[in-house]
């Protein structure tokens, strides 16, 4: 299975002081979000499943991490990281989706946000569906809706299943994260 992240779950991966948002549901943050993803991560290197990383979220995460040549040398000494490139045929597909917003009248799709901000998030989900991701891992709503458009299962860190041994404990003994 060939999986993708945004730059949310990235972050969070490579920059230990970052902060999840907050689980829409409640306002609260996600309990146990480091642990989420660690166990999500696992999961999928442990399956043999392929996780590419967006070159456009690589360079909005290269921006929030504490040391650049840290972030590349972990991603690239990962055996489950793959990064994928915005090429000819990410290129391709982002017109064609942008002519066919236009056509449809709005050329964002119904996203409240700049129209900088709608092309940046489109390359983005248009580079996980060009290189056949089934899941994409986002927090971001404008790139979970893009990612739906094009048919692709989109995940948040609230959905995240929480590993069992956090969630006796929480149980247990009232400790959460």
């Amino acid at each position: 299975m060939i999986v993708a992240l945004d730059n949310t779950f990235l972050t969070l991966i490579l920059n230990p002081h970052s902060k999840p948002r907050p689980d829409p549901a409640t306002n609260q943050p996600v309990s146990y979000c480091r642990e989420r993803i660690d166990a999500m991560i696992d999961r999928h290197s442990n399956s043999g499943d392929t996780i590419i990383l967006p070159t456009p979220c690589l360079a909005e995460l290269l921006t929030a991490v504490p040391s650049v040549a840290a972030a590349v040398s972990e991603i690239n000494n990962s055996s489950y990281f793959e990064i994928a490139s915005f090429d000819a045929k990410s290129a391709i597909e982002l017109a064609i989706e942008t002519q066919n917003a236009i056509s449809l009248g709005d050329k964002k799709s119904g996203i409240q946000a700049s129209w900088n901000e709608v092309k940046f998030d489109r390359q983005i989900a248009i580079v996980a569906k060009v290189n056949s991701a089934e899941i994409f891992y986002t927090d971001d709503t404008n790139q979970a809706s893009f990612a739906n458009k094009l048919g692709i299962s989109v995940k948040h860190t609230w959905e995240l299943d929480l590993p069992p041994q956090y969630a006796q404990r929480s149980f247990l003994d009232g400790d959460e994260k």
